[in-house]
């Protein structure tokens, strides 16, 4: 994730998660299962997910606390779970938090290891799609115990339509969705980021 592309909510996701500095992570295919359909109104939803080697419980705290975002998905982070709460990201080398050029997602909704409904409030000034059009949509990142200590993660960007400025969108987080899942997944294999390392 870079400053420049670190949008993601998710998410993109996040991540939604945005996320540039991911892109060395993302070098070599990874198993990020792609099923984005579109709807018979016309709109797509973008949809991704894979399996990460991690019980609901811990990926959902890797995903949902201020500690555990911080060791996968940004540099600077904070997260204030809760209902009207929002999740605090900045992927540049001198960030800070409260600066007006990080990444603000609302939270909307949720069920507890379960799944997180966001929303974008803010996004840096540079972001190579229309924020606006951005804002108007959401992001669902759900969770699902598929056993054996492992846990299904799908993000989801549903009310994507066929104009300009939502197929730039759905560009961007085709590939940054699929990083935000990569670097979730390999938080669990690998350990965290080490962000300093990263940095240079």
């Amino acid at each position: 994730m870079s400053a420049r592309t670190g949008a993601v909510p998710l998410l993109a996701l996040a991540a939604l998660a945005a996320c540039a500095p991911l892109a060395a992570q993302v070098a070599a295919p990874r198993p990020v299962e792609s099923t984005s359909w579109t709807a018979a109104d016309g709109t797509r939803t973008l949809r991704h997910g894979t399996v990460v080697r991690g019980a609901p419980a811990a990926v959902w705290e890797a995903f949902t606390t201020t500690a555990g975002y911080a060791s996968w998905a940004a540099p600077v982070a904070r997260v204030d779970f809760r209902l009207g709460g929002e999740f605090e990201t900045s992927y540049a080398k001198d960030g800070a938090l409260g600066s007006p050029g990080n990444i603000r997602n609302e939270i909307v909704a949720y069920v507890p290891q379960r799944m997180v409904a966001l929303r974008n409030r803010q996004a840096p000034p540079d972001v190579p799609f229309d924020a606006k059009a951005f804002q108007a949509l959401h992001t669902v990142v759900t969770f699902d115990d598929v056993g054996g200590g492992y846990t299904r993660v799908t993000v989801e960007m549903p009310g994507l339509k066929d104009d300009e400025a939502h197929v730039a969108i759905a560009k961007f987080f085709d590939w940054g969705n699929t990083a935000t899942l990569v670097a979730l997944r390999d938080r669990f294999e690998k350990g965290p980021t080490d962000w300093k390392r990263a940095a240079r």
